[in-house]
């Protein structure tokens, strides 16, 4: 069974882009329903709401919405033709969530232009937004991104050690499989672990309980791994910084997505962002990330 049943394309401008190719790849390799919702926040809308007017269509929005139905009108032929619909609001950050929701997708994409460090620290771009609203998996897709991925990067985290964390990371290797099953993908798993900043002081002196703290990460990644059937010429189990490591394996395997979770910020990241978020504002890739299910 195919795991795309529903797909859901976010569109913000009239223009052929890389995650419009995406989608319309995935559906027609998946067999799913491709459905494109466009969204046009014009700023004469804004001072009608502050101003407390009655909305109503703008000349712009008539230009966005036609503009947009004649480029997927232009797309070639891959499947059935995508459904779409456009709306014009103030307010898409409290539109989406409930839209999501409504459609009940199975994945759901969008373009990938990235945000400023102000937006990403206040949370406000459309990203940000989806990114801590949406249950739903979220494929971001950049300018330069092909259409159909050839190789699918899973970062799974096994230094934090819950029964939470376990599950997610069982689903982030599943939605990677899934992806790559899609595209006749190749699938690689990583993942980066850092030592205690006491053993990075003294090495010489820590090189013994450094060399037990990485057996007793590289034991459950290599269950992970066993338990999915990921080659071992595939699997990476590295020392760094979760971020520069997963930047410099998309650059050494020529990775085309990077499947990562979706978890609550603490302390500092807080003000800076998580991995998952400055992958996402700054992506070297495409991004797909996956929530924690939440237990009932």
């Amino acid at each position: 069974m195919n795991p795309y049943r529903r797909i859901l394309l976010i569109m913000t401008e009239v223009q052929a882009n890389a995650a419009l190719r995406r989608a319309m790849a995935l559906a027609a390799a998946s067999g799913a329903s491709l459905h494109v919702l466009g969204i046009h926040e014009p700023a004469e809308l804004r001072l009608r709401r502050d101003l407390q007017e009655a909305p109503s269509p703008s000349v712009f929005f008539v230009h966005f919405s036609t503009g947009l139905q004649a480029v997927l009108d232009e797309q070639p032929a891959m499947g059935a033709r995508p459904s779409f619909e456009a709306v014009e609001t103030s307010s898409p950050r409290d539109l989406l969530p409930a839209y999501i929701a409504r459609y009940a997708p199975d994945l759901v994409i969008k373009g990938c232009p990235g945000c400023s460090l102000l937006d990403q620290i206040a949370r406000t771009s459309l990203d940000q937004v989806l990114l801590h609203a949406s249950a739903v998996p979220l494929l971001f897709v950049p300018a330069d991104a092909p259409a159909m991925p050839a190789n699918i990067l899973v970062a799974v985290d096994v230094g934090t050690l819950s029964p939470e964390n376990d599950a997610l990371n069982h689903a982030l290797v599943v939605a990677g499989q899934q992806l790559a099953a899609q595209c006749n993908g190749q699938l690689h798993l990583l993942s980066a672990y850092d030592l205690p900043i006491a053993m990075l002081a003294n090495p010489d002196l820590a090189g013994p309980w450094a060399d037990e703290v990485r057996d007793s990460l590289q034991l459950p990644f290599d269950e992970l791994a066993d338990a999915y059937g990921i080659p071992h010429m595939h699997r990476y189990f590295s020392e760094g910084a979760p971020l520069r490591t997963i930047k410099s394996y998309v650059v050494g395997l020529k990775i085309d997505v990077v499947v990562v979770g979706v978890v609550q910020a603490k302390r500092w990241a807080k003000l800076i962002g998580d991995t998952t978020e400055r992958l996402v504002s700054h992506a070297p890739c495409s991004i797909l990330t996956i929530r924690p299910v939440l237990a009932s």
